[in-house]
Formats: C-alpha cells, sequence, structure tokens
C-alpha cells in the first residue's frame, strides 16, 4: 500500500471540504438588497424636483423667476393666482415630464406658519408623492417682516 498516495487523497479531500464550507458560508451571509423600481422612480422625481426648482430661480426672470413670482402673487385667503407667465412656464415643464404638482409658498409671521397655494398647482397630492423645497430671499407683502420665503413643490406622477 502506498502511504504517500492515501496521503494526497486525503489532502485533496480535506481541501476541497474547505473550500465548500468558505463558499457556503459567504453566501449564507451576504445580503442582496435589490432596489425596486418605485424607489427609483421617487429619486429621479425628486432630483427632477430639485432642478425645476433650480431653473426657475433665475434672478434675471421677471415674471417667470421664483422672486418674480413671489412679487407679482395675487392672494385671497390662502389662495394665490400666480403672473400668467410662471404659470405656462411651469405648466409646460410639468407636463413634459409626465407630473403632476402642487406648489405652495411658505413664511412666519408673528411666530405663525402661513401656507399660500397657488392656483392652477392646488391638487391633492397621492400618497407617493415626494416633496422638494428652495429658500427665495425677497421682499413681499405676503408675510409682513419676512424676507425668506419657502416655495414647496410637490411632485407626483
Amino acid at each position: 500500500m502506498d502511504l504517500k498516495a492515501q496521503t494526497f487523497t486525503l489532502e485533496g479531500v480535506a481541501a476541497s471540504l474547505l473550500l465548500l464550507i468558505a463558499t457556503y458560508t459567504i453566501f449564507q451571509s451576504t445580503v442582496v438588497l435589490a432596489p425596486s423600481w418605485s424607489e427609483f422612480e421617487n429619486v429621479q422625481l425628486k432630483q427632477l424636483g430639485y432642478d425645476i426648482l433650480r431653473v426657475l430661480d433665475d434672478p434675471s426672470g421677471e415674471n417667470t423667476s421664483l422672486v418674480g413670482m413671489i412679487k407679482n402673487l395675487t392672494c385671497n385667503n390662502d389662495r394665490c393666482q400666480p403672473p400668467q407667465e410662471f404659470l405656462s412656464n411651469l405648466t409646460v415643464i410639468l407636463s413634459s415630464i409626465n407630473a403632476n404638482a402642487r406648489t405652495e409658498i411658505l413664511c412666519v409671521e408673528g411666530g405663525e406658519i402661513k401656507v399660500f397655494v397657488l392656483e392652477g398647482f392646488n391638487k391633492t397630492p397621492t400618497p407617493n408623492a415626494i416633496r422638494v423645497s428652495r429658500f427665495v430671499v425677497v421682499d413681499t407683502s405676503l408675510c409682513q417682516n419676512a424676507r425668506v420665503v419657502e416655495v414647496r413643490l410637490t411632485l407626483w406622477r
């Protein structure tokens, strides 16, 4: 009987068992998280919302910018009518990305948060809607003593 051949055989079996146990342990301990498509869509829609507000925050635009829109709002209670140029620009942007929106303007007056909703963008959002906002420094008659106003855009598809 050849002891050397028997040792090599046992060595090979032990090595293969060790590799098998190591492989099994690695695959049992790793957790694979696959993102769902709805999460990807929400992330994409949120980025589009930030881009929309960034584009609309152009200081050179009069009635088409956020500052110009806030300065030229016509308000009745908590409902506000934006300038026609702003209304048409935002409508074109939203239709191009196939999204619905709710646009709100928030400011603090006397320790109380006041919320104004823009006409034309006052629909009720769905539960999977996302919200983005941008702060604008502007002198406005909406809130006395408030120079910083938050423009909030809620988007959904």
